[in-house]
């Protein structure tokens, strides 16, 4: 039967993506148009910030002369820092002609303050703090004035008391230790909290330091520029000083000034895309779309302003100027869609006929072999001669897989595919119980029997395989006639005591039930040794050759215990460590101490009698008569 190649199949396939021409048309004109977006938005966000940094420049420059001019009267000798009337006349009328100004005002070297104050209300304000001895509160004197028309008019005065120290003010601090004007950005002046920027100059009057003069321009009067600015409502505008602190905004989330991107709410989704923008791009000039669940694709821009490396950060959504552009996408894409439906469709039936059907059940073959289900493996024809032939190969697999299972147990076959188990030396110390079964006179046997020992040695080892996989053990190895197992590895198992012992009563009866394999060979059918406790468990061998097993004493002990049978006439030998892991059942039965090679001290040996064996008295094995019945539960056998 023919059998395409899937090459073939796809290249009839790809006949239908004719029909993609449409949309490759569609996201060629899309693309076209997010240029034209960009670009505008590049346009606005340059003339935004020009318009920023000129009016933060006029702002600063104002400052700066205020400033100086005070400076300068005081360092002339013009107008005393002592003379209250005259400095406060002073005050009062660069704080009129400067409105973009929040703070004039003087810091004595003993933390003296004077300053004029433009509050939120339009009113004006005199604050002078006056001396204070330490740990005491500064008395504070408070001058309210309301423009008129060409002058002021005096409403109250409130005095008070005041921690405010200008020695301790940043901008106190900073502009005494220099010879030239520093900027600061604080949050505190002298009537409370207010965050703003302070320019502050050092006064010196014939060589002596005699305060520091400052000029401050409140954040909220940049968050108020920043309003005024011609940019769409649903964008954001912010400025940063050079370590991230937002210093204002154009649309206060709430009402509420934020000190940092983080201050802002969930739902202010633009300074959440501004912040992430910044994030990513760290203190560089940028531009970049920033994702954004709530409102799309947002364009972000920094730009640097001319000051203290502060920037002016622009966030605006895509969708304020792409919502048309974007409507006759969708239809275009709608018309796409259709045309892409039906190409779809037929691709799905045929595909699916092709390819889906076949690879699932494939990949129903694969997950049989995983599991070690071999039998279940088989061979589906397809119509593909690739997938065809990858079927025949899981089958022959599976095959391959059969045999090699019959080398290994499953149980450490299965977790070496799964990659569980690493192919290399190396092991871990765990509890266990080891159980060595023996076929009894089997070198006699052989001598007698030569080949045809095989079917009994088979018989044997089948049924001893049966017993011990029914109680969840583990087949080690064979040993000549003999096979070793154990319990609680690589699995782990509470009663792995119990287990060894149930599986060695199973095969002492199935053994009794088969037919000797020589004549007078009715009492003793099997030898079996059991032994708990720790062993090395783990892949033990070379690099190149490696087996699962485990070895240390515990394994030893179980070995010998199986000479121990032979010697005290029984089929089934276990430790007093096992005798103390089982619980009321089986019975067992104390056999005394027994002298194994290799042990420097007798060890304490019990057996497990068939149910109808009851002694009726004599010698249990250590020259001691037991007096009648001596089996007792596990649980109750006395110690050795």
């Amino acid at each position: 039967m023919y059998r395409p190649k899937l090459a073939q199949v796809v290249a009839v396939l790809l006949l239908l993506a004719v029909l993609s021409t449409a949309a490759l048309i569609h996201l060629i004109w899309q693309r076209a148009a997010s240029e034209n977006i960009e670009g505008i938005v590049a346009s606005l966000d340059a003339q935004t910030a020009g318009s920023v940094r000129s009016d933060l420049s006029q702002t600063l420059a104002l400052v700066s002369s205020s400033a100086e001019i005070v400076r300068s009267i005081l360092f002339q000798g013009a107008i005393s820092a002592e003379d209250e009337v005259r400095r406060e006349f002073l005050f009062l009328s660069l704080l009129r002609e400067q409105p973009a100004i929040a703070w004039i005002g003087f810091g004595f070297p003993d933390g003296r303050f004077f300053g004029s104050h433009a509050t939120a209300d339009g009113r004006i304000e005199m604050v002078e703090i006056g001396a204070a001895k330490p740990g005491e509160l500064r008395p504070l004197r408070r001058d309210l004035y309301r423009p008129i028309p060409g002058d002021i008019f005096f409403e109250e005065r409130i005095k008070t008391e005041s921690a405010y120290v200008a020695l301790g003010a940043p901008w106190f601090r900073l502009g005494k230790d220099s010879a030239e004007p520093v900027w600061t950005v604080t949050n505190v002046l002298p009537n409370g909290f207010e965050p703003a920027i302070v320019l502050s100059k050092r006064v010196e009057s014939f060589g002596a330091f005699t305060g520091v003069v400052m000029a401050a321009v409140s954040l909220r009067r940049l968050s108020e520029a920043l309003q005024a600015l011609d940019i769409p409502a649903e964008s954001k505008a912010f400025v940063l000083d050079e370590r991230g602190r937002v210093l204002a905004t154009s649309q206060p989330s709430d009402g509420v000034m934020a000190a940092h991107f983080s201050d802002f709410p969930e739902s202010d989704a633009v300074a959440r895309a501004a912040a992430q923008a910044v994030a990513a791009n760290g203190g560089n000039a940028f531009r970049v779309v920033a994702p954004s669940a709530a409102l799309g694709p947002l364009f972000v821009s920094s730009s640097r302003l001319p000051f203290e490396n502060w920037r002016l950060i622009i966030a605006t959504p895509r969708s304020t100027f792409a919502s048309g552009i974007d409507k006759n996408i969708r239809r275009i894409a709608i018309v796409v869609l259709a045309i892409a439906v039906l190409a779809a469709g037929t691709a799905v039936v045929v595909a699916n006929f092709l390819f889906a059907r076949p690879l699932a059940r494939l990949a129903v073959q694969l997950r049989a072999i995983e599991r070690f289900a071999l039998g279940s493996v088989c061979h589906h024809p397809t119509f593909l001669s690739e997938l065809n032939d990858f079927s025949q190969a899981l089958k022959r697999m599976s095959v391959g897989l059969s045999a090699f299972a019959r080398y290994m147990p499953l149980d450490v076959v299965r977790p070496l595919v799964e990659g569980s188990i690493e192919p290399k030396p190396g092991g871990e110390l765990c509890e266990v119980t080891v159980m060595f079964a023996d076929l009894p006179g089997f070198t006699e046997l052989t001598e007698r029997l030569g080949p045809d020992v095989e079917p009994h040695l088979t018989r044997f080892l089948t049924i001893a395989v049966a017993a011990i996989h029914t109680e969840g053990g583990t087949v080690d190895k064979f040993i000549g006639d003999a096979v070793m197992a154990i319990w609680n590895a690589p699995g782990r198992q509470v009663d792995h005591a119990a287990r060894a012992c149930r599986a060695a009563i199973a095969i002492r009866n199935a053994m009794h039930e088969e037919p000797p394999a020589a004549a007078g060979e009715n009492t003793i059918r099997v030898r079996i040794g059991i032994n708990s406790g720790t062993a090395l468990i783990g892949n033990i061998g070379s690099a190149e050759r490696l087996s699962y097993t485990a070895i240390g004493d515990t394994v030893n002990l179980a070995s010998r215990l199986v000479n121990v049978a032979k010697e005290r006439g029984v089929e089934i030998v276990l430790s007093d460590a096992t005798m103390r892991d089982l619980g009321p059942e089986p019975m067992t039965r104390p056999l005394g101490l027994a002298t194994v090679r290799g042990k420097a001290r007798p060890v304490c040996v019990h057996t497990i009698d068939q149910p109808k064996a009851r002694s009726t008295g004599g010698t249990n094995g250590d020259g001691n008569h037991d007096g009648g019945d001596a089996r007792v539960p596990a649980a109750q056998a006395f110690l050795c």
